[in-house]
């Protein structure tokens, strides 16, 4: 997945470096470079990243440095869309600050929202300490005022007081788990589904989800009834995800033309999501997979939520920052972003 945010993005001192007026009247827009006095150097300021060789190859290079890895397989494979979108500084030519745009859609309540989720938040070594990253996001910011439903981030613990600046507030989300019952599977009333592991080092095969994730996408008639908060038009996402992280941890349920992204360990089924027009029995996939299985764990919301047992959804040094009274139905509704969706 991507990264969160550069830990220590947050701590430096603020710049004020000036407004700069945009004429951009689309979210995917590009914009022209501009150039202003930084601490008595001169950066320019450009979201052409992907389209530029010479910026994506610098932006690779600063983000292998900060976070020790790139996007370079991502683009080769075209899975890279104008739905990522980094914002970054440069100094004759190098990458040298960015905070990225991630357009995002959910299905919320049956209504298609449109958020901003931001983040790969890094400043070059070199170059911290001069409010670089305070300069972008206030760019961001205002250039998708009033565009969108609201924006959100993930920070680790050493932005928790920065980000309030910029009108962010923490909020809560909720997890969703449930304990296997024993009973049911020592009787013989769970008959369990046909499970099989997909290989996704075969391009086939790759296709074939890719395929079906369009289908069933929260946008479309046959859309996914397994998770209450979709990820809506974002394979792009799904492909980054899947390609390193989740690359072993693909099952196909063939007899209903489903896909599930889990793993399991230590008598726990972590679900990382549904992929399906059918509604899935969890217990029934647990059996199926492994008979050691004690619990379900759930990394999205899903539609029965009053099926499963709820608690807060807490991470080690990862707080859900959000702009946007459409957001806060995270908390009062207990949802969560789906694993698959941080980016």
């Amino acid at each position: 997945m991507f990264p969160r945010s550069d830990s220590k993005g947050g701590r430096y001192a603020w710049l004020d470096v000036g407004r700069i007026d945009t004429t951009d009247d689309r979210c995917v827009k590009d914009v022209s470079s501009v150039e202003r006095k930084i601490e008595n150097m001169k950066y320019n300021y450009s979201r052409n990243v992907r389209q530029d060789e010479q910026l994506r190859a610098s932006f690779n290079e600063l983000t292998q440095k900060v976070y020790g890895f790139n996007f370079i397989d991502w683009y080769q494979k075209g899975y890279w869309s104008d739905k990522y979108i980094p914002h970054v500084l440069v100094d004759n030519g190098k990458v040298i600050s960015n905070v990225s745009v991630n357009l995002m859609k959910f299905e919320v309540n049956g209504e298609i929202k449109n958020y901003i989720q931001l983040g790969t938040v890094m400043t070059d070594p070199d170059y911290r300490g001069q409010g670089l990253n305070k300069y972008i996001l206030e760019r961001i910011l205002e250039e998708y005022e009033g565009k969108v439903d609201g924006f959100y981030l993930f920070g680790n613990d050493s932005v928790l007081e920065y980000y309030p600046k910029f009108g962010f507030r923490p909020i809560q989300e909720y997890e969703y788990s449930l304990k296997l019952r024993r009973e049911a599977v020592t009787d013989g009333e769970m008959s369990g589904y046909q499970v099989v592991k997909v290989d996704l080092s075969d391009q086939n095969a790759c296709e074939r989800l890719y395929q079906v994730i369009q289908k069933y996408d929260a946008g479309n008639k046959e859309h996914n009834p397994n998770d209450s908060f979709s990820m809506y038009d974002n394979l792009g996402l799904y492909q980054f995800c899947l390609a390193e992280e989740y690359k072993e941890s693909v099952y196909y349920l063939p007899d209903i033309e489903a896909y599930v992204i889990a793993d399991f360990k230590s008598g726990i089924l972590n679900v990382y999501q549904i992929i399906s027009k059918s509604a899935i029995d969890m217990e029934q996939f647990a059996v199926s997979l492994n008979g050691d299985i004690t619990e379900i764990k759930l990394w999205f919301t899903p539609t029965n939520k009053d099926e499963y047992e709820v608690g807060l959804h807490k991470v080690e040094d990862s707080t859900l920052f959000i702009i946007g009274e459409s957001l806060e139905q995270v908390e009062t509704e207990k949802r969560m972003f789906s694993v698959i969706s941080h980016a």
